[in-house]
């Protein structure tokens, strides 16, 4: 049993980091490049100490060692190999938190040389609003009786937000910050390429156990959040640990982007096989070629080749040229997508009737060879395309009433209005629907979104960017300030 979240250190007496701290890649790739700023508004100059090419290797000495254990690193040691290489550094103590399946908490990965932690809210702590920020957080004051100070560095492996690092440093100047969010960039890819043939974090990441047919879907998934200059996918899914038939996929090839949301019958073992037999033919069809139309009529001859016709699967199938912002899709018995446009919802995209997967195959009046209609529609820079599964919109609340087209359109206009990610936006969406259950989801409830020509992803979804004195995380019109 894990013990009980806590609030953490610093929550109610933190502050911001200085704006004179924050740096943009352009100031970390090379350090020893810096420019002269003015401080105004009364901000206060930090000193940058050492000779900055001197800095500049030693970061690089750090990380090379880094890279070179990791060869033969186990996963249990990778607290202690950071601890051991960064302390040259100025980095006193490293301890890794990943967040759990639902982003409801922090849990701290075991290694090290310091006390295990403990597991940390992300709605009430400061490790949390780190988490939700993407952005380095400061412990007020310093730690104990000594001069040293803590940061909250985000953990993430490329824009998939996968925790945090706990970070004590004996002084806070741009040179170790930019130090500490090198060394949480390689903390995120380590941990991911370990996690391929450990269960380490895996654990840490689970508050409890899985179902079978959910440790099955987790496993063919990819990453909630995946974004470029061009385009932004971010997912969100529950019940995390007991999902039985919604799966997603994605896949950058080019200038195109090939996104499904399936939905199958059911939510038993069943249900996530279909969904795995669906998504590993989408998979197999797309990386031979085949057009979306091929994608989809591959799908359908694997499901009912596995099913009778009383198991299916509902699915969209999608293909954004992210070069013209041309999106094309085929509708299987799905809810249509929302065009989301400048704050509003500017329609429900078009399908014409198309069977679910694994139908098509059993319907003896279908003509061999016909083709599913492909709808097409022009995006706008910033526009955004909300996909869902009908669990989302048909879950009802104690009183019977539906969750609703409009409450989830509302919910995404809303936040993403008040300055969130599209990532944070879909994790507090997930936290909506369960909460409007009260807990007990009736279905499978899934949502994607996806974004053509965001503004400015590389601060929304990465730790390079300015750092605002006084800023805090935005927190939502659903929430207390």
């Amino acid at each position: 049993m894990r013990p009980a979240p806590t609030d953490g250190a610093g929550l109610t007496r933190a502050r911001s980091l200085p704006q004179r701290v924050g740096l943009t890649t352009s100031d970390v790739l090379p350090l020893g490049r810096k420019h002269a700023k003015t401080p105004q508004n009364g901000e206060a100059e930090l000193a940058v100490t050492g000779d900055t090419s001197s800095d500049d290797a030693l970061l690089g000495r750090c990380l090379t060692a880094l890279l070179a254990r990791a060869h033969l690193m186990r996963p249990d040691d990778l607290t202690t190999a950071l601890e051991e290489e960064s302390r040259a550094l100025g980095i006193e103590q490293v301890r890794i938190y990943l967040a759990d399946l639902q982003q409801r908490h922090l849990y701290p990965v075991p290694g090290g040389g310091s006390d295990p932690g403990q597991a940390l809210a992300i709605e009430s702590t400061l490790a949390g609003r780190a988490f939700q920020t993407v952005a380095v957080h400061q412990a007020d004051g310093t730690v104990g009786e000594t001069s040293s100070h803590r940061l909250w560095v985000p953990l993430t492996d490329g824009t998939e937000r996968l925790g945090v690092m706990e970070l004590i440093v004996d002084e806070i100047t741009e040179v170790t910050l930019a130090r500490c969010r090198a060394l949480a960039s390689l903390t995120g890819v380590l941990v991911i390429s370990k996690s391929r043939y450990s269960d380490t974090f895996a654990q840490v990441r689970r508050d409890r156990p899985l179902t079978l047919p959910a440790e099955m879907v987790w496993a063919f998934m990819g990453p909630t959040t995946f974004a470029t200059p061009q385009v932004v996918i971010c997912a969100a899914l529950e019940p995390a640990y007991d999902v039985g038939g919604d799966a997603f996929d994605y896949a950058l090839l080019g200038d195109h982007l090939h996104l499904s949301l399936l939905d199958a019958t059911g939510h038993d073992l069943a249900a996530g096989l279909i969904a795995s037999v669906a998504i590993a033919a989408c998979r197999n069809t797309r990386r031979a070629g085949g057009d979306l139309a091929d994608i989809v009529a591959a799908a359908d001859s694997a499901v009912a080749d596995q099913f009778d016709d009383s198991r299916f699967a509902t699915a969209l199938v999608c293909d954004l040229d992210v070069g013209t912002g041309e999106l094309r899709w085929i509708t299987c018995g799905h809810p249509s997508p929302l065009l989301i446009r400048e704050n509003k919802v500017v329609k429900e995209l078009p399908r014409d009737p198309c069977l679910p997967l694994g139908l098509a195959g059993h319907d003896r009046a279908a003509v061999p060879g016909t083709r599913p209609p492909t709808h097409t529609e022009q995006l706008q820079p910033g526009d955004r395309v909300l996909l869902y599964t009908d669990g989302v919109v048909e879950g009802r609340s104690a009183v019977g009433g539906p969750f609703g087209q409009r409450r989830l359109s509302d919910f995404i206009i809303r936040h993403s209005s008040a300055g969130l990610s599209a990532s944070e936006t879909l994790r507090r969406l997930n936290r909506a629907i369960v909460g409007f259950q009260d807990d007990r989801l009736s279905d499978d409830a899934t949502t994607v979104l996806l974004e053509w020509m965001p503004d400015d992803p590389q601060n929304r979804f990465t730790c390079y960017k300015p750092f605002d004195s006084g800023r805090h995380a935005p927190r939502g019109p659903d929430q207390p300030g």
